[in-house]
């Protein structure tokens, strides 16, 4: 069985991604509706709501869809549309709606589909029902590992360094670098 490859790391990328943009998302909307405990779990709930969506839905996609150019298509969306948030923040945040119907509209979308990743790439892995957990297991285990460092690279190097949109594109950058090998790839796994 191999043990790490394509599919680890578009699962690794997108736990940066994830989390990066989460911590992003969270300094984005600071300067309209203050970092308050408040906006931070408006924060952490829309992330946690998007991945739960996510999970579900990339489940449904992957027993549909079991190739890796597919698994490769939606990180790929996932990174274009955390790209996006610092490009549609300004009309967004400026609306004043509150915190969290920002965050829903920022937030919500890359982290949703960013979400279906993992279960995706557990589909994409497991070859008899005897390796089910270890495959998943390990699949979380390097999704939360990127999401340790997109976390602490976000909030101690890329914002203080290069500021909040910057922090936004480098992580889906590094996601779409991650993915658009397999995006062209007709392998089933």
């Amino acid at each position: 069985m191999r043990r790490y490859g394509h599919v680890e790391l578009v699962v690794f990328a997108a736990g940066v991604a994830t989390l990066g943009a989460e911590i992003a998302a969270q300094r984005l909307v600071a300067p309209q509706f203050g970092a308050s405990t408040v906006v931070w779990a408006d924060t952490i709930g829309v992330v946690l709501v998007a991945l739960a969506g996510g999970y579900w839905l990339g489940g449904r996609l992957a027993d549909r869809h079991p190739r890796v150019r597919d698994l490769s298509r939606t990180a790929l969306a996932g990174a274009a549309l955390v790209a996006l948030v610092p490009l549609v923040a300004v009309p967004v945040l400026e609306a004043g709606e509150g915190s969290l119907p920002a965050l829903l509209v920022l937030v919500a979308p890359p982290v949703l589909v960013l979400g279906a990743v993992s279960p995706w790439a557990v589909r994409l892995r497991v070859t008899a029902l005897a390796d089910a957990g270890d495959v998943a297991g390990r699949v979380y285990a390097l999704s939360t590992a990127g999401g340790l460092v997109g976390t602490f690279v976000s909030a101690l190097a890329l914002i203080p360094l290069l500021g909040t949109r910057w922090t936004f594109l480098i992580c889906a950058a590094l996601l779409a670098a991650a993915a658009l090998p397999g995006a062209c790839s007709s392998r089933p796994a």
